[in-house]
């Protein structure tokens, strides 16, 4: 299940705990950070990457701008401008959205609720995308115990097409060892706990 780690960027904390009271009604694990300064937000995406950035753009000092500019294109992290009105831009900053800070209640859950909902659909999707069904398979086989040979027995394909899709399921998961396989395995629901031998 995605956990969807949020920064909220303001230096008022009624507006930081408003826009917390409105997050808390979405139906969705989240984890929200406080950030009260430009270098404090600047700080933490040195070290952690968020999902989405709710942020008071004009706060922003001019001097990180660029770099925190460059770290939400990297990562790819979702971006909403809090704003007193619309009429001001940052032409640096890539916006997913904006809230105004006059806004309704409803408004404001709307436009959160749209960000949270693309990162569940991408999440989702690089789910789907990481392995294949069959890969999925020769995982759990795996977990079970089973060698190359009885792998292949069991799903009716040669040892050779086993070796190619264990070294495709490396190189996607960048995990080599049976142990870490398994680990894998349990955390993604392939097999049960119990099942492993």
């Amino acid at each position: 299940m995605l956990k969807v780690q949020i920064i909220l960027f303001d230096k008022s904390v009624l507006i930081q705990h408003g826009l917390s009271s409105v997050i808390e009604k979405i139906p969705v694990a989240h984890t929200i950070h406080f950030i009260n300064s430009s270098d404090e937000l600047l700080s933490f995406l040195n070290t952690s990457v968020p999902d989405l950035i709710i942020s008071n753009t004009e706060l922003i000092e001019k001097k990180h701008i660029k770099l925190i500019q460059e770290i939400i294109e990297k990562e790819k992290i979702k971006y909403i401008s809090l704003q007193t009105d619309k009429t001001y831009n940052s032409d640096s900053i890539p916006t997913a959205d904006t809230i105004e800070l006059n806004s309704n209640e409803n408004e404001i859950l709307e436009i959160i609720s749209m960000q949270i909902g693309s990162l569940e659909k991408e999440d989702k999707s690089k789910k789907k995308e990481i392995i294949s069904t069959r890969e999925e398979n020769i995982v759990r086989e795996i977990a079970m115990g089973l060698s190359n040979k009885e792998i292949a027995d069991k799903l009716f394909i040669s040892q050779h097409t086993v070796i190619t899709h264990r070294k495709n399921i490396t190189r996607k998961l960048g995990i080599k060892s049976v142990s870490g396989l398994t680990i894998y395995a349990i955390l993604n629901n392939l097999i049960r706990m119990d099942e492993v031998e």
